[in-house]
């Protein structure tokens, strides 16, 4: 066996840390997926598979086994050919390959927290279709997905893309190959996010919880089932081509952001779906973005390979409820009152509390603690991939991106909101517990529906055409 070359001893940050206690329930994998033109070679794939996670210094992840603070990257050499790519059938369903995948645990102590697979897709739109595409032209090519279902403690979206963009050009634009490793994190959230970047004061924090502890107690709580909560399964849609450009002229007439659209979107369509538990003094809805926090620090983490994840949330009242027009409204005012104070202060303040309460309970009353004093009924992930690499090769080489997150301790279900070109792709993580597959079908037609609405500049939605 050849000798393996390890990173330098990299800090666990606290979302790593609560994540890492909810793999003691159940695994915590996240999957992304690109859909490329033309016939699959599977060969050339596992060869710049492994490739590209050789050049990113990258394999199996040991955490230290005296104090459980930090970890390490061991790059494996020959060894990854243990852990080959997956090739799938032609046709499979991605979307049912993914929700197999995010519930099975990465218990081999061995293997890296990467799991690569390809689906072929058949030149005929009708099984393209049915493997999570959408009808376009380009469907009836001849086409395959690349993907990867990766453990999330690990790695952010943001540091998959980095490990996807290598392994795409090296099958097409070779000479843009990454040539040096990936850096690694040395320091965790406190020294890259917390009060010592200036801006606020730990006092902050006590009052950025007690004000959310009361917003919390007027909003309803979702139905738990204990271990029944934990499975998940996946849901993907694509919205109509060209959707995104006439949602995004909606929003900017009106002063609005994009995300203030997916949150008002998906929380109305929460309250319309999903069952909760019913209280006079609980009638409003609660509904969270996941953050990227790498651009709020000083220091560059563009190439960092890691973690950095926060989120904010909004409170919808019952009255914002039952008018669409009053609910954007107050999404975005909350949204700009998040970005003035900071979006690393309004994201931190709630991990600070989860990490003190995890040092005295369980795993299991953890969660029950999380969905206590953060009853959260969804959240949205949204990336728009219009400025970034793919968009250089999209749509002559890449014509689909797909995200899929997990639902974790923090949320029941999970809005993925990928932007690509002038397509538009959702992919929504939910629990069978909470939702049947019909109940899930009809919240994602809800939120689709919804924004098809706006885009052509109405509030004004037909239940009907939402059912």
């Amino acid at each position: 066996m050849q000798s393996m070359s390890l990173t330098h001893s990299v800090p666990l940050n606290a979302f790593q840390c609560l994540a890492r206690d909810w793999e003691k329930l159940h695994p915590y994998n996240a999957a992304q997926a690109m859909r490329l033109r033309g016939r699959t070679d599977f060969a050339a794939v596992a060869r710049a598979w492994a490739d590209a996670v050789e050049a990113a210094g990258l394999g199996r992840v040991s955490v230290d086994p005296t104090n459980g603070r930090h970890f390490r990257h061991e790059t494996l050499n020959g060894e990854l050919a243990r852990y080959p790519v997956r090739m799938l059938p032609p046709g499979s369903d991605l979307g049912a390959y993914i929700s197999s995948e995010l519930n099975r645990a990465f218990d081999d102590p061995g293997e890296p927290p990467f799991r690569p697979f390809v689906i072929p897709v058949p030149a005929d739109p009708l099984q393209s279709r049915a493997a999570g595409g959408a009808d376009h032209p380009a469907d009836a090519q001849e086409s395959y997905y690349l993907g990867v279902v990766y453990q999330h403690w690990v790695a952010d979206s943001t540091a998959i893309r980095l490990l996807m963009k290598d392994w795409f050009v090296r099958l097409h634009d070779p000479a843009q190959a990454r040539r040096q490793p990936m850096r690694h994190a040395r320091h965790g959230y406190r020294t890259l996010f917390g009060p010592c970047r200036g801006g606020w004061h730990p006092a902050d924090i006590v009052f950025n919880l007690l004000r959310r502890h009361w917003r919390y107690r007027g909003v309803r709580k979702v139905h738990t089932f204990g271990p029944g909560d934990y499975p998940m399964k996946v849901l993907l849609r694509a919205a109509p081509e060209g959707l995104i450009e006439r949602l995004a002229a909606y929003a900017k007439a009106r002063g609005l952001k994009l995300n203030d659209l997916f949150l008002a979107a998906l929380a109305e369509s929460c309250h319309k779906v999903v069952p909760t538990q019913h209280r006079p003094t609980r009638q409003g809805v609660a509904v969270a973005t996941i953050v990227d926090l790498r651009p709020h620090t000083p220091e560059d983490l563009s190439d960092t390979f890691g973690l950095f994840l926060g989120f904010t949330e909004v409170v919808c009242g019952p009255r914002d409820l039952r008018d669409f027009k009053r609910l954007v409204a107050s999404v975005a005012t909350q949204n700009q009152l998040h970005r003035r104070r900071g979006i690393r202060q309004s994201s931190l303040a709630w991990l600070v509390a989860a990490w003190a309460a995890r040092r005295f309970l369980p795993a299991r009353k953890i969660y029950h603690f999380y969905r206590k004093e953060a009853p959260l009924v969804g959240g949205v992930s949204n990336v728009n991939l219009n400025s970034t690499w793919a968009a250089e090769y999209s749509p002559q080489a890449l014509l689909e991106y797909v995200r899929v997150s997990p639902t974790g301790p923090m949320v029941p279900l999970v809005l993925a909101v990928t932007t690509l070109g002038r397509r538009l792709h959702l992919s929504m993580t939910f629990r069978p517990a909470l939702l049947s597959d019909s109940a899930a079908d009809e919240l994602a037609g809800r939120v689709l529906a919804r924004l098809e609405c706006l885009s052509n500049g109405s509030e004004v939605l037909d239940n009907r055409a939402a059912k």
